[in-house]
């Protein structure tokens, strides 16, 4: 199935937050991941980032530095939460 949503590879979370809708949509660090989920309307979209600078590295605050996708699901999730759920099962991997 193809997915609705085309998240870019390289980004960062400021970023992502400016395109993910405010009420159904999420961008949330966790550790040096970013999950990112949002509600389209096939259904909630679920893609996991990892960081590729650090604010030590750059001076910039965590939401501006770029992050790089390295998981996208291929399906879609009839809520945020198990969308989340889905990408936190991608780092664990």
């Amino acid at each position: 199935m193809a997915i609705y949503m085309d998240y870019p590879q390289i980004t960062t979370m400021e970023h992502l937050q400016t395109e993910t809708s405010s009420g159904n949509g999420a961008v949330l660090k966790y550790g040096e991941h970013v999950l990112v989920t949002d509600l389209t309307f096939k259904g909630y979209t679920a893609v996991v980032y990892e960081f590729i600078e650090t604010p030590e590295e750059t001076g910039l605050g965590d939401i501006e530095c770029r992050i790089s996708r390295i998981a996208q699901a291929d399906e879609y999730f009839d809520d945020g939460g198990s969308a989340v759920m889905w990408g936190f099962e991608q780092i664990k991997k």
